[in-house]
């Protein structure tokens, strides 16, 4: 399946292979492999941190869990994980090419359109209850490019709205871990 199909996908599910708002990052890693860690997200609090599988971005709250997720089209190139391993893929999508995708998988969306920002808009989706995919789209290429007849594809966003507070992590695990392994019992 071609990128558009997989984000057709992700659209009317919320899940890219494994990653999904809400996945343990310990199910990730016997999935993908230990994923690369990218920090914290606040510089003030040890969490959320940033985890990566390939150029896949994932913000995991303190109780391990993908509380968002980026998928960075601006890159143009992208690198996604599977179970085989990861693939490079082409991420310059239009609008156009999306939507076609998702009228062809049946998917309803919302268009959101930024009073301050005539050169962006949204598509955004529902695939569950409290789960959100957001695709912004630009109309050029980069700053000093011509604006496109076809709106380009910039980022994707999964987030979720149900994870207001974070369940205790586990009592095993210090702070500090990352919570990819589990801990040893000696």
């Amino acid at each position: 399946m071609d990128l558009v199909g997989e984000l057709a996908v992700l659209a009317g599910t919320g899940r890219l292979g494994a990653l999904h708002y809400g996945a343990a990052l310990g199910d990730l890693a016997a999935v993908y492999g230990e994923p690369g860690a990218g920090g914290r997200v606040y510089s003030q609090e040890r969490w959320p941190r940033w985890f990566g599988y390939g150029s896949i971005q994932l913000a995991v709250c303190r109780c391990r869990r993908v509380d968002s997720m980026i998928v960075p089209a601006w890159h143009r190139e992208l690198e996604i994980p599977g179970p085989a391993g990861p693939r490079t893929v082409d991420s310059r999508i239009t609008e156009s090419h999306l939507t076609a995708a998702l009228v062809g998988a049946g998917c309803r969306w919302g268009t959101v359109e930024y009073p301050g920002l005539p050169d962006q808009r949204s598509l955004v989706t529902e695939p569950a209850e409290d789960v959100r995919v957001s695709f912004t789209f630009t109309d050029r290429e980069s700053y000093d490019s011509p604006p496109l007849a076809d709106l380009i594809l910039d980022k994707v966003n999964v987030w979720g709205l149900s994870h207001r507070e974070c369940p205790a992590p586990d009592p095993h695990l210090p702070d500090g871990d990352d919570g990819v392994r589990p801990p040893s019992r000696t």
